[in-house]
């Protein structure tokens, strides 16, 4: 496996990770309190974006890697 595609594995794997805790917080904080999940929310999907942004680059890279 190259270098990219074993970091877009990862990446894609923090991704997921991001999405459980999102999964959490809108279980567990939001129905007790709207406001404490939008502001514990905040953190999760700005990283979210970032991995989304950092998995399209890597998609590119490994789709024009060389096999």
């Amino acid at each position: 496996m190259s270098h990219e595609a074993e970091r877009l594995a990862q990446t894609i794997e923090c991704l997921e990770m991001m999405n459980d805790a999102l999964r959490h917080l809108r279980t567990e904080v939001l129905p007790k309190n709207p406001r404490m999940f939008a502001l514990m929310a905040e953190g999760p999907l700005e990283e979210m974006r970032r991995l989304q942004a950092e998995i399209e680059q890597l998609t590119a890279e490994v789709a024009t890697t060389p096999a």
